[in-house]
């Protein structure tokens, strides 16, 4: 084993401590190797410098976050740091913000999970108390705390409806019918029934450009979607939501047949992000725009005596899914179209559509057998 530095030695537990003074205070630093020591070390004589610096004993939840989402700006997606800071600032902060993190006790954070389900659905509860778990985790490694006092409060059970009975809703096929027909007036036809065709995410149909559509090969590359700031500018991301997002899909005709029509519809507007769908403005498709169009086709075929049960853009991704289960398709081959990042989520999501599919398959089968 190398000989440690000068000043640092090793607990019981295994862990690296090193102590130093600064302006005639003691100060102790943990790690579990030697260069994470040196940076803690260097960060600690920055910040007190600064004058920014403040004793563990004493930072509180709220001082804490602001160091921490500084910290994490550098590794992390704008709008990962833009759901940290939304859930942070609206409900964690107000009930624990000004404690100070070492006084922090498990039955307060009990209380706190309790107190969240009086005002928040159970799933919106549980991600307030994951987030502040990842934080609290963190500050162990900060050496603020030596154990997290909200580690093994268990998630709340959701009874609440599963995604397949809510939004995750696909369309009959004669709601697919009607509404692709009345929706053909809309600017943003193609852009639906492009989602529709290839059961692509929104937010990737939005950040396509012409260079993702490979003809030679006859297939779209998707490697990127529309991504939010942590200040909640919507751009085009560097990835895909996933790493399982990254994919290729096939450019059918029908998908080449909607980019031509698309070509010719917006033949006069520029796209300064780059993006194939553009709105009028040149501006970046949000998802809400869409919605607003599926809405009011919806309000047209309900005047005309047609009602169709309101649903949202994510609704053309499981129609495509569904209807690709409904004609034999191979669920590991949906997984991979979909981007999912295994297949119990696509089994999870879309089973509910096997029982009929695996009736007609199997009465299809032919036995040779004497009835």
């Amino acid at each position: 084993m190398a000989r440690l530095p000068s000043g640092v030695r090793k607990r019981k537990n295994g862990i690296l401590e090193k102590r130093i003074t600064i302006n005639g205070k003691r100060f102790s630093i943990y790690g579990n190797k030697v260069e994470e020591i040196d940076e803690k070390e260097q960060k600690l004589k920055k910040s007190i410098e600064a004058g920014i610096y403040t004793e563990n004993r004493n930072i509180t939840l709220d001082t804490y976050f602001e160091e921490w989402i500084k910290g994490k700006r550098h590794n992390t997606k704008g709008n990962t740091l833009k759901t940290y800071s939304s859930y942070y600032y609206k409900h964690i902060s107000k009930a624990l913000g000004k404690r100070k993190i070492q006084q922090l006790e498990r039955r307060e954070i009990l209380l706190f999970q309790s107190e969240l389900t009086k005002e928040l659905a159970i799933s919106t509860a549980n991600i307030c108390m994951k987030t502040l778990k990842i934080i609290l985790n963190d500050a162990i490694n900060d050496d603020i705390i030596v154990r997290n006092p909200a580690a093994g409060i268990k998630a709340l059970k959701d009874t609440g409806a599963k995604a397949v009975e809510t939004y995750h809703r696909a369309l009959t096929l004669e709601e697919q019918k009607l509404f692709m027909e009345e929706a053909e007036s809309e600017y943003y036809y193609e852009f639906m029934a492009f989602l529709l065709c290839s059961g692509m995410r929104s937010g990737e149909v939005a950040a396509l450009t012409w260079k993702d559509i490979d003809y030679k090969n006859n297939v779209i590359h998707i490697t990127k979607t529309l991504t939010y700031t942590e200040n909640g500018v919507l751009m085009v991301g560097d990835t895909t939501k996933t790493d399982a997002g990254n994919r290729d899909i096939p450019l059918t005709a029908t998908l080449k047949a909607l980019l031509v029509r698309w070509k010719n519809k917006t033949y006069n507007v520029f796209s300064m992000s780059g993006s194939i769908f553009v709105t009028r403005n040149n501006g970046l498709v949000y998802s809400h725009s869409i919605n607003r169009a599926i809405s009011n086709v919806i309000d047209r075929l309900e005047h005309k005596g047609y009602h169709i049960e309101h649903f949202t853009a994510h609704a053309f991704r499981d129609t495509y899914a569904t209807r690709f289960i409904e004609r034999g398709g191979n669920m590991q081959t949906l997984k991979v179209l979909l981007g999912h990042s295994s297949l119990a989520m696509t089994m999870d999501l879309y089973s509910h559509v096997l029982p009929d599919t695996k009736m007609k398959e199997t009465e299809s089968l032919c036995f040779d057998i004497a009835l």
